[in-house]
């Protein structure tokens, strides 16, 4: 059975996944990756705000692979990727001044975090 893709921004992180290269301290980083990405959309993952200041530490490198929703408040300044953010979340996470990044940037960092 063909799985197929609701958004374009999903296919965007399986491509980058794909493309990942095959080193042996990435490889399990971008195997759970893309096993939490190919899940259909009604399985997928959200994080609240709430739970990444809680879970995140400060300037911490954080790939959440679903949606990033406003309910609660943070208090860190974080590095975040994630597939869909809430406009809610968007503008929380810019009064924080945290950095928001593409997949592709953020797989080139060390010690990133996957939050689920």
């Amino acid at each position: 059975m063909r799985r197929v893709i609701e958004k374009a921004a999903t296919q965007k992180w399986l491509d980058a996944l794909g493309r990942r290269p095959a080193e042996a301290k990435y490889a399990g980083l971008s195997k759970e990756l893309y096993r939490l990405v190919s899940k259909p959309k009604r399985q997928r993952i959200s994080v609240n705000l709430q739970k990444l200041g809680r879970l995140a530490g400060e300037s911490e490198n954080v790939i959440v692979p679903g949606k990033v929703l406003g309910n609660g408040s943070l208090d860190k300044k974080l590095n975040i990727s994630a597939i869909e953010y809430s406009k809610s979340a968007l503008e929380k996470l810019k009064s924080r001044n945290c950095s928001v990044i593409e997949l592709e940037e953020m797989l080139k960092k060390e010690n990133v975090r996957i939050i689920v």
